[in-house]
């Protein structure tokens, strides 16, 4: 029921909102013509006769009071809505236990038949003996190169 209620009067608001926007443009100004001058002169004057002034100004007067209890209307019943809908979610619902959460974050990504034995330092001192032996003979090779490419000066 709320939400009808809630939807009807937007609808409403929005007509009112569109209905002040058009009596304003109608009304005339001091200086030029309102939106009556621009679209052939006297329009409004002749739907209303000589009281023009009179009923655009009242028409603008209960269309913003209209507008604004609406407004406040409208306010009040989202606010009904928004407890209603507090009033049923329990805190207690919302908050995991911590041994809950640390049961649900522990998770394995690595299988347990691939994980990495453990390294002895003989393993990693044959290493890098390895990639200083292959480091040397790159350099040597290097050289070796570069002096076959450049001739000697003489």
């Amino acid at each position: 029921m709320g939400t009808l209620l809630i939807s009807l009067l937007t609808l409403v608001l929005l007509l009112i909102s569109a209905f002040i926007v058009l009596i304003i443009l109608m009304q005339r100004t001091s200086q030029s013509g309102g939106m009556g001058a621009a679209l052939g002169g006297g329009a409004a004057e002749s739907a209303f006769g000589a009281e023009t002034n009179n009923i655009l100004t009242k028409g603008t007067i209960y269309g913003i009071i209209a507008f604004f209890v609406i407004a406040l209307s409208l306010y009040l019943l989202f606010q009904a809505e928004h407890s209603k809908i507090a009033a049923t979610l329990d805190p207690a619902t919302l908050i995991i236990p911590a041994e809950e959460e640390a049961a649900e974050t522990t998770t394995s990504v690595i299988p347990e038949e691939s994980v990495v034995p453990a390294i002895d330092e003989g393993t990693v001192s044959s290493f890098a003996e390895s990639v200083e032996a292959t480091v040397e003979t790159l350099e040597t090779e290097a050289t070796e190169a570069l002096a076959e490419e450049v001739p000697a000066s003489e």
